[in-house]
């Protein structure tokens, strides 16, 4: 009797430890959905643009990677759009349950629509900003439904396909370098492109990540087609090649680096120059792609720290800007550090030499765990030489986007478990 009953409590102990070991395991759910706004709709990101959108050359999308493991989960949005601040998403998409933290990112896409600027339009009960919003919070439940075990890896290739748009002199003067179809060399700029790969338990591949610095303005203001500007042409081409996998893109610090040819004109191959940005940009995340090896781990574990840190204006002493910063880590060998604006590429470069994480990437443009939409983020010596979105349209104070990295920094060991909670000697 005292045999049979230690068999059982063996018996028992081991279906508990397989049932901790499955829980542990990474699963993944992905969905997508289309928000293209109608016809006729106000269009972001040029001021000289003359009008509303007068056709859709190419659809919107919102397409959502949600990652869960036994420590906690993350709905990771890449969105067609300009940008997408939207603290009702984050909070009932955790009031439902359906994801720990959200990181609602966006392309930088100028050849979408108006977005915050005006969330009633065009009815302010049935506003599209709205309607949107319902949308994603649908397609994350969506993927919630559709969980799957999960294999993860990233790595990074490197392709220059822009430019630093603010060309310093040897005075120290600065002149906006928008387009520079001869590809003369500028600096800082950041080759690097970051590539996540998700796979299922068969090594299906079922998500390709990209992380690429680079403003999604090959198109410009003469257009008036909705269109996803060249991130869109590397979804298609991704998807094209890896039949059964979603792409979704996420912008680096592309505060200050555009595309060599910025704003095409539609009458001189416009979206032709948009496809050609966009099929090498997927050539090369092809490769890196094809080189990632996703293993199982019974061990999977996801930790996050979100935060609202508070930044003086850099203009009005009397006001203050808020920024939600969402620092992520996987299994202790992918970070995520998120900027809820425009950062710039120094702030990426800097992010990656200060972890210790090889496979480290900063999400700029994305918006995640309160706070507002903070705009421009240059880095320090930017701001002391001026020029666009250094020394004038941006508004929060200077040293902050340093502040921002050294805090994920921080964060990052934190969740490493390298910071003592107590003195010690």
């Amino acid at each position: 009797m005292k045999a049979i009953k230690l068999a059982v409590q063996a018996l028992l102990l081991m279906c508990v430890a397989t049932s901790l070991v499955v829980a542990a395991e990474l699963s993944a759910g992905v969905a997508r959905v289309e928000i293209t706004p109608p016809v006729g709709f106000p269009m972001g990101g040029y001021a000289a643009r003359q009008g509303p959108s007068t056709g859709v050359h190419d659809p919107l999308f919102a397409t959502v990677l949600l990652l869960k493991t036994e420590g906690g989960s993350v709905a990771i949005v890449s969105c067609d759009l300009r940008s997408f601040p939207s603290e009702r998403i984050v909070n009932l998409a955790r009031q439902r349950k359906l994801a720990d933290h959200v990181l609602i990112s966006v392309t930088h896409n100028h050849s979408g629509p108006m977005t915050w600027e005006d969330k009633s339009w065009p009815k302010p009960d049935r506003s599209w900003f709205a309607e949107t919003e319902d949308k994603i919070l649908n397609a994350i439940e969506e993927a919630s439904r559709k969980l799957f075990t999960a294999r993860i890896a990233a790595g990074f290739g490197e392709i220059y396909l822009g430019h630093n748009r603010r060309k310093v002199a040897a005075d120290g003067k600065v002149t906006m370098l928008w387009r520079n179809a001869e590809r003369q060399p500028t600096s800082p700029i950041d080759p690097t492109v970051g590539v996540i790969r998700v796979d299922d338990e068969t090594g299906k591949p079922r998500v390709v990540l990209v992380n690429y610095a680079c403003h999604a303005v090959v198109l410009g203001p003469d257009n008036r087609q909705i269109s996803a500007d060249y991130p869109g042409y590397l979804r298609q081409r991704i998807e094209q090649a890896l039949p059964g996998a979603l792409c979704l893109f996420v912008q680096g610090g592309a505060g200050d680096i555009n595309p060599y040819h910025d704003k095409q004109p539609v009458a001189e191959n416009g979206f032709g120059e948009a496809e050609k940005t966009g099929n090498e940009l997927a050539a090369e995340v092809l490769k890196v792609a094809s080189k990632l090896k996703p293993t199982a781990n019974a061990s999977s574990r996801l930790q996050a720290i979100a935060e609202v840190k508070e930044f003086r204006d850099r203009w009005d002493a009397t006001k203050t800007i808020k920024a939600g910063l969402t620092t992520l880590l996987l299994n202790n060998s992918i970070a995520i550090a998120t900027v809820p604006g425009e950062p710039f590429v120094d702030l990426q470069i800097a992010l990656r030499d200060k972890s210790e994480i090889a496979n480290t990437f900063l999400f700029g443009y994305t918006y995640s765990a309160g706070g507002e939409w903070i705009g421009y983020v240059p880095a320090l010596k930017a701001a002391t030489e001026g020029g666009y979105g250094a020394g004038y349209n941006t508004t929060i104070e200077v040293g902050a986007g340093e502040a921002m990295i050294d805090r994920h920094i921080v964060n990052l060991f934190t969740l490493m478990g390298k910071l003592k909670k107590s003195p010690s000697f």
